[in-house]
């Protein structure tokens, strides 16, 4: 299943550049999109260098913010010339944070802030990791929140295919149709032949939502209708069991997996074409020059 490109190109983009997964381990990212953060890691590996990979993460993403684990070794790079000089190539878009193990020597830590605050000029923040990961969660959720890395958007939602699914029973009858698009405080959806004509800001119990191999029940009030390209929607907001806005946290975290998972996959294979498509003009460059006359 594919969101739109254009939907998953917008908004703001999140990068952790060489993480220290023993700081920041993968399920940090899951926590961070529960809050509306787009975050994604990206490592050094042998298909293409950590240079081109973020040449090309530019040129795709209009809104990128990257944080760069500087006590990490990458071949060729050394970080404050290279941070230096991303910031030269892409002035103010060049949205950059800076983070490291925090120093025990206190000279030390407030030389490498005054390289990159003071002498740099990165606009994101020298992070000192701790060593208790559920620190570094709290530590990095409200640097998000201070780069303003939600952007507009209080809760991300996934546009949905016609494999996304919905039904519930209203007096004995079956209600069912298609999820257009969902998130964690509600989903548009399109009735299969029968609409019920529901009241505004009526609630409806136990709809049961399939979300590709996701299946989970929750209760919504209907909210709004509008017709889009011909289409009647209806929009539900979620309500829990206490009757207040949103979902129980169970249901919650199944939705918001399923979400990540398709912003996850999409922005993978986004990146990953570009990032073939930068690795074959690097090798049409190498055959060009070795095909040249001496």
């Amino acid at each position: 299943m594919e969101s739109d490109n254009t939907e998953l190109i917008e908004g703001v983009k999140t990068f952790f550049v060489v993480p220290d997964l023993s700081q920041m381990p993968e399920d940090f990212l899951l926590n961070f999109f529960l809050k509306g953060f787009e975050t994604y890691y990206l490592l050094d590996d042998s298909s293409l260098d950590i240079r081109s990979k973020i040449q090309v993460l530019f040129s795709i993403f209009p809104s990128l913010i990257l944080f760069f684990n500087t006590d990490r070794e990458v071949c060729g790079i050394h970080w404050p010339d290279y941070i230096r000089s991303l910031k030269a190539s892409y002035g103010d878009r060049a949205k950059i944070g800076v983070l490291f193990s925090r120093q025990a020597d206190e000279a030390v830590q407030q030389s490498i802030e005054k390289t990159y605050l003071f002498d740099i000029g990165i606009y994101c923040g020298c992070i000192p990791m701790e060593g208790s990961k559920a620190r570094n969660l709290l530590l990095l959720m409200g640097v998000l929140t201070a780069n303003e890395a939600r952007g507009r958007r209080k809760a991300l939602r996934a546009i949905c295919d016609e494999s996304c699914e919905f039904h519930f029973e209203i007096g004995g009858f079956e209600y069912k149709g298609w999820i257009r698009e969902i998130s964690i405080s509600h989903f548009s959806c399109v009735f299969d032949g029968f609409d019920p004509g529901l009241r505004m800001y009526e609630k409806v119990v136990d709809v049961r939502l399939k979300l590709a191999g996701t299946v989970c029940t929750a209760d919504g009030v209907l909210f709004t209708k509008r017709k889009v390209d011909g289409v009647l929607l209806h929009i539900f907001i979620f309500r829990n069991s206490r009757n207040k806005t949103g979902l129980d946290p169970d249901t919650q975290a199944k939705v918001n997996a399923f979400i990540r998972s398709l912003f996850d996959r999409g922005i993978q294979s986004i990146a990953q074409k570009g990032f073939e498509a930068q690795k074959a003009k690097g090798e049409n460059r190498l055959d060009s020059l070795r095909a040249s006359p001496a």
